[in-house]
């Protein structure tokens, strides 16, 4: 029988995110963000003394399972969270983990500390260390990007599913009404024709009832690449390209304004709304893998 020993470490990370205090905070706090840059919970609730379990692991490898209890939650500033990690019917570790969001100038300065304790050489401090760096990153592409000085807005997610899967869930027209748009809108489609210079025209209806009238120009339509101007106010210039990659197909969903003034009123609403299309996108992406 081998000897059992534990190690004990340290570390903390600080990352900067230009993003709101909100978005970063909600990035933790709500279920459906945090799946963006974190293993899927099976159980979500985040209160002190609620519980996050999510079990997930390398194709054909391991299944490791993530047990958290929430300690403490002071919104948009902390939260201090304990956490086991299994490997199979092995735990590896135990954790005391902070996370400090302190708001300066250019975003977010988000503050990463963990103590934890490690068993008997399954995990060591440096790998957890290395881990988290790549968890953070994650976390900031969850995010998406902010380019003033174009006045664009820019998401990028890899997608599970064949690039031809998602290019039909962008051009069929029943499959994109079922995700076009932020949590809790519908879409009613008149017009759609999916051909360079081809008109899309639909109204979105609001979760409270209020109606939104579209009309959009295809520029680009190709299984790389859709490009099409929103001719409705506000103008813009929406781009989305596929690319083949390691477990599906990765989108980069960019959105470029056409005045410095839309942008800067648009901006707190539409990062948020444009990771929310993507997320419909990819449970339909989902579905439709699954039927297959």
């Amino acid at each position: 029988m081998s000897q059992r020993f534990t190690t004990h470490s340290t570390f903390k990370i600080e990352r900067m995110y230009r993003a709101s205090l909100e978005r970063v905070f909600a990035a933790w706090s709500e279920q459906n963000a945090k799946a963006r840059w974190f293993q899927p919970a099976e159980e979500f609730d985040f209160r002190v003394g609620g519980r996050e379990v999510s079990r997930g692991g390398p194709p054909g490898g391991p299944v490791f399972t993530f047990e958290a209890l929430y300690q403490e939650i002071v919104p948009n500033e902390r939260l201090v969270y304990t956490y086991s990690l299994d490997q199979e019917d092995i735990r590896i570790s135990v954790s005391i983990a902070t996370v400090e969001f302190l708001p300066t100038d250019e975003g977010v300065k988000l503050v990463f500390t963990e103590q934890g304790v490690f068993f008997d050489g399954h995990d060591t401090p440096a790998q957890r260390e290395q881990g988290t760096h790549e968890m953070l990153d994650l976390l900031g592409l969850s995010l998406g990007e902010s380019h003033p000085d174009r006045f664009e807005l820019l998401s990028r997610r890899t997608l599970p599913a064949p690039r031809s899967l998602v290019y039909r869930a962008w051009t069929e027209p029943a499959l994109l009404a079922q995700w076009w748009g932020p949590n809790g809108f519908t879409n009613t489609f008149h017009t759609f024709d999916a051909s360079p210079g081809g008109i899309w025209e639909f109204t979105m209806h609001g979760p409270e009832g209020a109606n939104f009238p579209n009309r959009n120009v295809f520029h680009e339509v190709s299984e790389d690449r859709i490009v099409l101007r929103h001719e409705s106010r506000p103008h813009f210039i929406l781009t989305a390209t596929f690319a083949d990659v390691s477990g599906g197909t990765e989108i980069t969903f960019r959105q470029t304004f056409e005045t410095a003034e839309d942008y800067n009123n648009l901006k707190p609403i539409c990062e948020e709304a444009n990771e929310q299309n993507l997320d419909r996108l990819r449970a339909v992406l989902k579905g439709l893998s699954s039927a297959e």
